[in-house]
């Protein structure tokens, strides 16, 4: 931009004059920043570059263990401790909580993202340097190149992390958690339970409290509840079994049990070895139990996709291979919110009046809360409402159109 020294030094006095004496010396303190900006038509703009790195890395740095350590906190630090309480292996209580570092990380960068470039941007608008830049021609627009190379940067670090490292570390710690589960006797912690429909009402539903097998394909402490039909769907129906296994046909057989009815005037009571005559079943097979219990952090984008593509090939489900299919975007859509957030924060952290740091963390916290809100709520909607790729990208396609309505209103308004 074609700024000569002197209107570079008009500038400088201007500042100067315009405020008051408190101000003087923050607005000395930029005369250098202002001197180099004036001289962009003959120099690169590496040294305005490198003042706004140096201003968003520590901050950066300091969100993503902020936040991460705050996830920790709300989502593992319980578990991990009740495993240590109760006499787990300390080596493998730690493993395991390191293990759960990278899949969070990848989630609190675009957090810390944000975060950074609100409070960087926010100590150089309150110490009147974005001021002093902008007097000597920087735009608000040229100071977000280096704003989007680093969200970008980060952005493209969590894709690789997401296809690298999280799958194997989350593999790694199911198997521990596995593992701890066996030697403290609390495979409770490894139950689900799925409903069954039959004509679009609720028919029964399935309660494994023991877990599973995959490799063997069998079910552990099965409990089976059918409903009846009248307007209460109370239970007429009450089945357990030992084990279930797949009998790589079209059904499950199940072991050891018993069952009991609420027809007559008491009901029926019966044991059974193998699978009764009643009319109850388990109607899902065993690649549609696996998709209900698919965990996508375990899966590279790759990976993924090719198991949607087999659960579509097998009959699974429509609208849950739809939300996995929202869940495959959201590998990429997620890690790219660094961007978004890098662009939207920046503006939004140039105020007019001088503010604390606690205002950058209260909108960090409203933003964060605003967007994972409405991308929780889109996959519930990318399950059949609006198409999967919709579903994931719109946050992200939301947050741009906002980062650059307020990057053009904070121009203006300079």
């Amino acid at each position: 931009m074609p700024h000569k020294v002197g209107a570079s030094a008009t500038a400088n006095q201007q500042l100067l004059s315009n405020h008051s004496p408190n101000h003087h010396r923050n607005a000395a303190f930029c005369m250098p920043i202002v001197y180099l900006a004036g001289q962009v038509h003959s120099m690169p703009m590496r040294l305005l570059d490198r003042w706004i790195l140096r201003e968003l890395i520590p901050p950066l740095l300091f969100g993503v263990g902020l936040f991460t350590a705050l996830v920790f906190a709300g989502g593992y630090v319980f578990m991990i401790t009740e495993y240590a309480v109760k006499g787990a292996p300390l080596p493998l209580v730690i493993e395991l909580a390191l293990l759960y570092l990278p899949q969070i990380a990848v989630r609190t960068l675009p957090m810390g993202m944000l975060l950074a470039t609100l409070l960087g941007f926010g100590r150089l608008s309150s110490d009147w340097e974005i001021t002093a830049a902008r007097a000597a021609g920087v735009s608000l627009r040229r100071m977000m190149v280096p704003v989007f190379g680093l969200g970008l940067l980060v952005s493209l670090s969590a894709i690789a992390f997401n296809e690298t490292l999280v799958p194997w570390a989350t593999e790694r710690a199911a198997r521990i958690r596995a593992t701890i589960l066996e030697q403290l006797r609390l495979t409770e912690q490894q139950a689900f339970g799925f409903p069954q429909y039959s004509q679009g009402r609720l028919d029964s539903y399935v309660i494994v409290a023991g877990g599973r097998d995959p490799q063997t394909q069998q079910l552990f402490q099965v409990t089976l509840l059918k409903y009846g039909t009248g307007a209460r769907r109370e239970p007429e129906v009450v089945l357990y079994a030992e084990r279930a296994r797949w009998d790589g046909a079209a059904e499950w057989t199940l072991y050891n049990g018993w069952w009991r009815t609420a027809g007559g005037q008491y009901g029926s009571f019966a044991v059974f070895r193998s699978e009764p005559t009643l009319n109850v079943a388990i109607r899902r097979t065993p690649v549609q139990i696996e998709a209900i219990l698919t965990n996508v952090d375990e899966r590279s984008f790759r990976q993924l996709r090719e198991q949607i593509e087999y659960f579509r090939r097998e009959g699974v489900d429509s609208a849950q291979v739809r939300q996995l299919t929202v869940e495959l975007y959201n590998k990429i859509n997620v890690p790219l919110a660094s961007v978004i957030f890098a662009l939207l924060g920046a503006p939004l952290g140039v105020r007019p009046q001088r503010s604390s740091p606690a205002t950058g963390f209260a909108l960090s916290i409203a933003i964060i809360f605003v967007y994972w809100v409405m991308a929780r709520y889109l996959v519930i909607l990318g399950r059949g409402v609006i198409d999967p790729l919709l579903a994931s990208s719109l946050p992200n396609l939301i947050g741009a159109a906002l980062a650059i309505w307020l990057i053009r209103k904070r121009e203006r308004a300079a």
